[in-house]
């Protein structure tokens, strides 16, 4: 069974407008998400990579910029990889 839902605890949790933000939860991406970020990347490279993590976490895009950019990383990871995916690339030799 695939795994629904990928959780990204955060090693520097944070507070903005009031609410605390301690961890991520992100569904996994549909292709309508890819569509959107490919055509967005042109314009403006991470903001097309901060709107599709709001949409997978389904949050706000301020909230995605405030968040640190070690704990970022792993989700720009987590993403690129379903780009892998859908451009026929793998890592496995």
């Amino acid at each position: 069974m695939a795994i629904e839902k990928k959780n990204f605890p955060l090693k520097f949790p944070f507070e903005f407008r009031g609410a605390n933000y301690t961890e991520f939860n992100a569904r996994r991406p549909k292709v309508r998400d890819i569509r959107n970020f490919i055509k967005g990347v042109e314009k403006d490279g991470m903001s097309a990579m901060e709107k599709v993590l709001a949409d997978l976490f389904e949050v706000d895009n301020t909230i995605i910029a405030e968040i640190d950019s070690e704990d970022f990383a792993p989700m720009k990871a987590w993403f690129e990889h379903f780009l892998e995916l859908m451009s026929g690339e793998s890592s496995e030799s």
